[in-house]
């Protein structure tokens, strides 16, 4: 039999990590429900059987939720709290009893009858935050469908040893049931970097690669596949040598996780005596006691947007306040960089703005929507800097497409600063104010944008996606997404180049800044200021102390003089099996 060729498909990284095993199809089922009539003096019990399965499947969440809590997700174990307030729902109370005792049929079939009644209502609907929550009433239907009909949905909690799961989508609650023990990593057709799903996967530390077109394994699957949650690449089929080469990868991974108090303590410097500012990406308040135990730098990244993902509205000002103090204070005399909200397009808010667009990543979200809602934006602004009384913030606009944009952003600034001025609120005067550098017109108009601000940061994600015209979520097309593209090496060094001229500071924030075959070509583009997933820190470290600023800039130079990504990930693959990294 001919030896099967290695296939390798790429997707969006959602979280980090290293995974080999084998690969298990997971399905969520669709039930086919029975349809019978219940004679009258049978509706009670029918009602009775109702609210039994409802009160189970409240048991079994409230058990995930102290779960999550005890595994210290706290957004996590949040999403499961608004699950159970879904449950609360007359929908899913009064109404539901009604039905059952109008329609004189069996609860399963009313049941299943109302939600998908409500389902077609809401698939209608292009906004986010409501195709978030049908996932959620959908996630919470099954189960209790499970329930009613007295049977498990294989949960992810009873799955062999190192298995890779692979699904067209999963819901929150298998995700938050899933047994880490066993399962290795999640490779899903759809999902968002922001979807309840992937909340649930990092607060357990799963890796996990979304919009990936893999072929259907229900029938046969391979015997070992392979997971790089850091780059978003799945591997089938391996050959001996990329199996070796991850195993190993994989390995190193691993130890340095566990020998992070060692690494903790030391510098973020290359061999020739260069110190690199290393801070992280956070999303979870949990993450922040992992930054100190690896010594990051700072938050360089705060994603604001967490504060209501489970939430119907906007948290108000002193909500947002007591979070944004206990971040400052927590980081502990270094900077947090406070991102403004991000939401519309891609971007879960959970807040409905009655706006539906044909193409919302290119619509009206990040900045453009909070400068429309202006009122949101200043409650968000006097938080933030009533924060930085109490430690060094510093906010940071994104999605900022020019000059005209910051100038609007920053008056707003100001108008909240003399509102707090007036009533005597203390703050910082000079908090540092920064731009995301993720559109290709701020990326070619950088130079006259670090004029107008205190520092640029380069978010890659985007920047990767609006410059090549490929949308990260669509998985036919997620072959084209990759940071390695000449046009991203050339705007990065465009970017870095501006700010070093402004003598303003350039960090860099994306995927990319995370994965270690690019740290040696970011610091010879010039990069000297990384922000990172938590759990990246130690590696990114490691790398960055096995490596000097001279050979950086020869590779970089290099990889500039490319024509294709093939020559680049090829030259950056090669740089880095040379490096020696610390066992």
């Amino acid at each position: 039999m001919p030896k099967k060729k290695e296939i390798r498909l790429r997707g969006y990284p959602i979280c980090p990590g290293i995974a080999i095993g084998r690969p298990v199809y997971f399905e969520i089922a669709e039930e086919n429900i029975p349809e019978f009539s219940v004679p009258d003096d049978k509706i009670d019990h029918e009602v009775s059987r109702y609210y039994s399965a409802l009160k189970n499947s409240r048991k079994d969440l409230l058990s995930l939720q102290q779960l999550m809590e005890k595994e210290g997700g706290n957004e996590a174990a949040a999403i499961l709290g608004a699950h159970l307030e879904i449950m609360r729902d007359p929908l899913m109370t009064v109404e539901m009893e009604e039905a059952i005792r109008e329609k004189g049929k069996n609860t399963e079939y009313v049941f299943s009858t109302v939600i998908g009644e409500y389902a077609l209502k809401f698939q209608k609907i292009t906004d986010v935050f409501f195709r978030e929550r049908l996932s959620d009433v959908q996630d919470i239907s099954r189960r209790i469908i499970g329930h009613l009909r007295q049977h498990d949905r294989r949960p992810l909690s009873q799955l062999e040893y190192k298995s890779v799961i692979f699904a067209h989508e999963l819901s929150p609650s298998d995700t938050a049931d899933a047994n880490t023990d066993v399962i290795e990593a999640f490779v899903t057709r759809t999902g968002a970097e922001t979807s309840h799903v992937a909340i649930m996967a990092r607060a357990k530390g799963i890796p996990f690669v979304s919009n990936v077109d893999f072929p259907d394994f229900s029938i046969s699957a391979p015997p070992y596949v392979i997971v790089d949650g850091r780059s978003g690449e799945v591997i089938i089929n391996p050959t001996k040598e990329t199996f070796d080469l991850y195993q190993e990868e994989g390995k190193k991974l691993k130890i340095h996780v566990k020998g992070l108090q060692k690494s903790g303590s030391l510098a973020a410097e290359t061999l020739d005596g260069c110190k690199i500012r290393l801070s992280a990406n956070i999303e979870m308040f949990n993450e922040l006691d992992a930054l100190h135990q690896y010594g990051g730098e700072g938050v360089g990244l705060f994603r604001s947007e967490y504060l209501f993902l489970a939430r119907d509205a906007f948290p108000s000002e002193e909500e947002q306040f007591l979070v944004y103090r206990m971040l400052v204070e927590k980081v502990g005399g270094h900077p947090a960089v406070i991102r403004t909200f991000d939401i519309g397009g891609d971007k879960l808010g959970n807040v409905h703005m009655n706006r539906s667009e044909k193409n919302p990543y290119l619509g009206c979200r990040a900045i453009r929507l909070m400068l429309k809602e202006r009122a949101l934006f200043k409650t968000q602004i006097r938080a933030i800097l009533r924060a930085s009384a109490f430690g060094e913030a510093c906010i940071l606009f994104p999605m900022i497409s020019g000059v005209l944009e910051l100038r609007e952003a920053k008056k707003i600034v100001e108008e909240a600063k003399l509102e707090l001025l007036e009533k005597g609120v203390p703050f910082a005067r000079n908090l540092p104010i920064g731009c995301m550098i993720e559109v290709p017109s701020a990326a070619i108009t950088c130079d006259l944008i670090a004029k107008e601000c205190d520092f640029l940061s380069i978010g890659t994600n985007d920047l990767v996606q609006y410059s090549l015209a490929v949308d990260r979520g669509n998985p036919t097309m997620s072959y084209l997404y990759t940071a390695a593209h000449p046009s991203i090496l050339r705007l990065i060094k465009m970017v870095v180049d501006a700010g070093r001229r402004a003598e303003k500071a350039v960090s860099i924030c994306g995927e990319i800044a995370g994965n270690p075959l690019y740290t040696q070509l970011l610091l010879g583009l010039g990069v000297h200021d990384f922000s990172v997933a938590t759990l990246s820190l130690p590696v990114i470290k490691n790398v960055i102390r096995s490596l000097s600023i001279k050979d950086a800039c020869k590779l970089a130079k290099s990889a500039l003089s490319l024509s294709t990504v093939d020559e680049v990930e090829e030259l950056l693959q090669k740089s880095y099996s040379k490096l020696q990294l610390d066992a």
